[in-house]
């Protein structure tokens, strides 16, 4: 068997958030599917917070996705052609501008936030994304070209992401599969939106 046969996973947390929270997701795919996973701190996050998040700008934070996807890539037994990537909120911003930058196999995007071009070199000063962002936003546009599989995956009471952001997501990939989480909020702190979340990942990581 070839040494690189197997898909890899590269997870993008959220703003003000950290890699803590996909650690055990990430060994689930592993586990589940035999896929390598990565995750890693965004600068100004979790172990990675010498300096504060307010310090960077996505355009910063866009270059440390790609040279964790290419770090992924890079390691024994993941083949390059097979490498998803799973971001919720800033997260899934990123993944949807990664895209234009590295060949991706799959997409799966929680809650995704939204900017326009023109803030990209600014720090995000809110988490909040609303539906004035400009519909051929570069995340949307990279979108809109990309072959590969997406999964979407919404909050039903999203008080952060609005739904006209997720729709304009949808427009950009109509061929998406959006799945909605009843009930949860943007966190999903119940265990049980979680454990939701969690199927929708294993079920996108088998199709890598």
């Amino acid at each position: 068997m070839d040494d690189q046969s197997n898909a890899g996973v590269l997870f993008l947390h959220g703003w003000n958030s950290s890699r803590r929270g996909y650690l055990p997701r990430a060994r689930a795919v592993e586990d589940d599917c035999g896929a390598t996973c990565l995750t890693f701190d965004l600068a100004g996050h979790g172990e990675n917070a010498s300096r504060p998040a307010s310090e960077f700008s996505p355009r910063q934070h866009l270059a440390e996705a790609v040279a964790k996807h290419d770090e992924l890539a890079a390691c024994t037994g993941v083949d390059p052609a097979r490498i998803g990537v799973c971001g919720a909120s800033y997260g899934a911003y990123l993944a949807a501008l990664l895209v234009g930058e590295r060949p991706v196999a799959g997409l799966l995007l929680r809650a995704p936030a939204l900017y326009p071009d023109a803030a990209i070199d600014a720090p995000p000063r809110d988490r909040r994304t609303g539906v004035e962002q400009p519909a051929n936003a570069l995340a949307l546009r990279n979108l809109a070209a990309f072959g590969g599989p997406v999964a979407l995956v919404e909050s039903e009471r999203d008080e952060v992401i609005p739904h006209a952001v997720v729709e304009a997501y949808l427009d950009a990939c109509p061929q998406a599969r959006h799945t909605v989480i009843p009930g949860a909020a943007h966190s999903l702190s119940d265990p049980a939106w979680n454990e939701v979340f969690l199927a929708e990942i294993l079920a996108w990581a088998r199709t890598l």
